[in-house]
């Protein structure tokens, strides 16, 4: 009788959901074997096993493993917004509404570095699957919108004069683009042993420091600052800016 109930259930759920929900099933599931059984490891059988699917259902929806990883990529990188397209999701939007340089800055490394944390488990598996041209062309494509999305915001900061003075909106965009990225992520939270927050206050100050004129730089940096004061990273910011120079926090005031 339950069982029987379940089954009316399911049938109210519209054609598209289900196969909607199927395809994020099989997607979490590729991307848990793929973090940790790596790229070869992992075949179709195995994903059809972890998602309670049959195997001929994930070769239907992706047609090969290739396809596969690069959705459990986009994915990932999407977090609860999924594989929607970057510039669209809401914590871009407000990198965009934000009401200045260093707000706007501080919001695209809060929100930003979390899709090199989700991304990072997967970062071997995409090393490895580098060598097949539907993975290779899908990570260049990745890579190109991303420095698309920073080429966009730096324009956004040169049209309301918040960039230090003489420096070029497309040298602008190359430092961020060169900074801001999952390789850095890596090497200070996997191979330095940094924290997340540590990595990413490291990341805003430098930014800062390399984009924002001296003065917004230096307010901007100062822990508790109405940048950063509501932002998880924030917490991880004095001992950070302590340390960084030309420009010194200032003392806290009590």
């Amino acid at each position: 009788m339950m069982g029987g109930m379940g089954a009316v259930k399911s049938l109210h759920v519209p054609r598209r959901e289900r196969a909607l929900r199927t395809r994020l099933r099989v997607a979490e599931a590729a991307t848990d074997l793929f973090a940790t059984a790596g790229y070869s490891a992992t075949t179709m059988e195995a994903v059809a096993t972890r998602a309670g699917v049959a195997v001929q259902t994930v070769y239907f929806i992706f047609h090969t493993k290739p396809q596969l990883l690069v959705e459990a990529v986009q994915i990932a990188g999407g977090g609860n917004e999924g594989a929607s397209d970057v510039m669209a999701r809401s914590w871009i939007q407000d990198v965009i509404g934000a009401p200045d340089g260093a707000r706007r800055v501080a919001l695209a490394i809060e929100h930003g570095s979390l899709i090199y944390q989700r991304l990072g488990p997967l970062w071997p598996t995409i090393v490895a699957a580098l060598g097949e041209p539907e993975v290779r062309g899908a990570w260049d494509r990745i890579v190109e919108g991303r420095r698309e999305g920073m080429r966009r915001i730096i324009e956004l900061m040169a049209s309301r004069h918040e960039l230090r003075a003489g420096l070029e909106p497309a040298l602008a965009a190359d430092v961020l683009f060169g900074l801001h990225r999952h390789e850095l992520y890596l090497a200070f939270t996997t191979e330095a042993g940094w924290t997340f927050d540590r990595y990413r206050a490291w990341t805003y100050v430098t930014l800062c420091q390399q984009l924002l004129p001296p003065d917004i730089a230096t307010a901007a940096v100062r822990p508790g600052s109405r940048a950063t004061a509501d932002l998880e990273f924030g917490r991880a910011l004095p001992e950070v800016a302590a340390l960084t120079s030309p420009y010194q926090a200032a003392p806290p005031e009590f």
